[in-house]
């Protein structure tokens, strides 16, 4: 298991656009809008009955109330803390291969005290889902089988603070090496298309409350790697090549995306002053 310390210089801050980080309160935010009544929203509903189409009504959560629930949540990241890293490869959580964990090892020397960075064991979050929802309750939750929820569950049951979710993919069907980003979603297209592309996104979200802290995401060019890489062999040396490079590619923009987050952090514990 990759294990590693690290501290984020306070220079890392972006400049030229804003950095998709969060570290705002809720609570801040509800109170500038209007109280509205926490009731049910009714609408009506058709179904056919004795082959007659027949309208009822049904109570339903109103947009209102959606959008305070989601918007009710608070940051607790506080630093240093316990970060966990979860691989997401083809639409499953994997263990993180060695010319990766290199790569955030090497991130790690250059920033000491952040807190820990412990990888997430696929096996640890399968058996923490398994054994806090039993499979006849896990039939009933529809996001029992959700890969996020499956992370956040794992994440807790190793006690980490935040998880940081990385997922590599190709933005074209054909790149059979990589294939596509299932989880995560797409990055942003680069200004000229890329052939044989290779992207990856990442995203930082609290374990105790889903609160999200940050994306980072990055396009990368993997022209001069030969086209023996896209046969998806666990032994072929330039698929992992392939990985490895875009997951390279990713660690400065995520580096970039905590600088800003840790500025944050910082102002608003400032203001609390």
């Amino acid at each position: 298991m990759i294990r590693l310390t690290f501290i984020l210089a306070t220079a890392l801050v972006a400049s030229g656009c804003d950095i998709p980080t969060q570290y705002s309160s809720g609570a801040a935010y509800l109170a500038k809008s209007q109280p509205i009544p926490d009731r049910l929203q009714p609408r009506v509903q058709h179904t056919v009955v004795d082959g007659e189409v027949v309208a009822s009504e049904v109570e339903t959560v109103s947009t209102d109330t959606l959008v305070r629930h989601a918007a009710s949540i608070e940051p607790l990241l506080q630093l240093p803390a316990r970060i966990g890293l979860a691989r997401i490869d083809k639409g499953k959580l994997t263990t993180i291969p060695r010319a990766e964990q290199s790569l955030w090892q090497e991130m790690g020397s250059r920033h000491r005290a952040l807190g820990s960075l412990a990888a997430l064991d696929p096996f640890v979050t399968r058996y923490a889902v398994q054994t806090v929802l039993p499979s006849d309750r896990r039939a009933l939750r529809r996001d029992a089988s959700d890969l996020i929820t499956a992370i956040r569950v794992g994440a807790a049951r190793q006690h980490l603070d935040a998880v940081l979710i990385y997922e590599v993919g190709a933005r074209q069907p054909g790149e059979q090496g990589l294939g596509r980003v299932h989880v995560l979603g797409d990055v942003p297209l680069p200004a000229q298309p890329i052939e044989n592309e290779g992207i990856a996104r990442a995203f930082l979200m609290d374990v105790r409350n889903g609160y999200p802290y940050g994306v980072a995401s990055v396009s990368v060019s993997l022209e001069e790697i030969e086209q023996g890489f896209w046969d998806d062999s666990p032994r072929d040396r330039q698929g992992i090549e392939a990985k490895a490079k875009v997951t390279g590619a990713l660690i400065p923009e995520i580096e970039t995306m905590l600088g800003a987050l840790t500025t944050q952090m910082r102002v608003r514990m400032a203001q609390a002053k």
